[in-house]
């Protein structure tokens, strides 16, 4: 077997609240696979993000915003309405370095991420 990349991990102290988040404020859509502990969405190809529960005795890392992660969308304009209207507001807007305008935002537990739409080739 080859070796690949498979997914990203979250953990986190409010399933329920972050399913939400990322399933329907987000916008990716009803998990692959959803249980009490574990939650996992397809992203694209083989690529999953899994949303772990911390066990109730579990210290959290203190080092949250070290890793984030990147969503593409295809209307960057109505995935930063949407947020906004569940009161999400973009941290700030990276543009240029990469040839993609991107928005960095905090989910409800504080992990960031990126949302970005290819800009137009000039």
């Amino acid at each position: 077997m080859e070796n690949s990349f498979y997914g990203i991990i979250i953990k986190v102290e409010n399933l329920d609240r972050c399913r939400s988040f990322y399933r329907d404020i987000l916008g990716l859509g009803a998990p692959v696979l959803d249980s009490n502990f574990w939650v996992e969405f397809k992203l694209s190809g083989e690529v999953s993000l899994a949303l772990e529960k911390a066990q109730s005795e579990e210290k959290m890392p203190i080092s949250r915003g070290r890793i984030s992660w990147i969503c593409r969308v295809e209307s960057l304009e109505e995935v930063i309405n949407r947020l906004d209207q569940y009161g999400f507001q973009p941290l700030y807007e990276e543009e240029s370095r990469l040839d993609f305008k991107m928005y960095v935002f905090c989910d409800p537990e504080g992990n960031p991420f990126y949302v970005c739409s290819e800009l137009p080739k000039e």
